[in-house]
């Protein structure tokens, strides 16, 4: 009678923790809400491969990073990227230098032509919120010419505040961010670059 007692303690006890709910999971993507206002800048016609941005390993998993002000990472396991961040980045990127510098053909990985080009690399060392509300992005770009000579090198470190809270704000944030204060110089220092005789 004991060992039934137990048996149909424990059968409960399974069953009550199957009936658990978890809580419902948000993916976001990051998305160019300015992509209508884009300022066209003339370049002589030139061929660029865009390298996969880079990321920081820490921020390289599906989870949306919080991080302190000591450092401490904070993860989200309910409010997730809805794809990893370095394709989003390089996505978000190219799209917004193929509609700013259209006189130049953006080459992908995937899709080369089969002599040298320019390229030009991307790393992000932050994209994310801290727990004041403060938004980080840090990192660095240099454009190589097809003979392998650094054209243009510069860094980007971006703060600024989220306007309220949440996790649809911070992404709309950081894109807006990423967009306006890391490409759309990076495309003025480019064409410059690129108009220099």
């Amino acid at each position: 009678m004991l060992v039934r007692m137990m048996v149909l303690g424990l059968i409960t006890a399974v069953l009550v923790g199957c009936a658990s709910s978890t809580p419902p999971s948000y993916e976001y993507l990051l998305v160019d809400s300015s992509s209508d206002e884009v300022n066209v800048i003339a370049t002589a016609p030139m061929q660029i491969q865009m390298m996969p941005v880079e990321v920081a390993n820490y921020l390289s998993g599906n989870e949306i990073v919080l991080v302190s002000k000591t450092g401490g990472v904070h993860r989200s396991q309910s409010h997730l990227w809805a794809e990893a961040l370095a394709p989003q980045l390089t996505r978000l990127t190219q799209q917004r230098l193929e509609k700013t510098l259209n006189n130049i053909s953006w080459y992908s990985r995937q899709r080369l032509p089969s002599y040298a080009i320019a390229q030009l690399n991307i790393e992000v060392d932050r994209f994310y919120a801290d727990l004041q509300g403060g938004v980080n992005i840090t990192g660095r770009w240099q454009l190589i010419s097809a003979e392998g000579e650094i054209l243009n090198t510069q860094v980007f470190d971006v703060t600024d505040y989220l306007r309220s809270d949440g996790y649809a704000t911070l992404t709309q944030t950081l894109a807006s961010n990423w967009i306006n204060q890391v490409v759309d110089p990076m495309a003025k220092q480019i064409a410059e670059e690129l108009n220099t005789p």
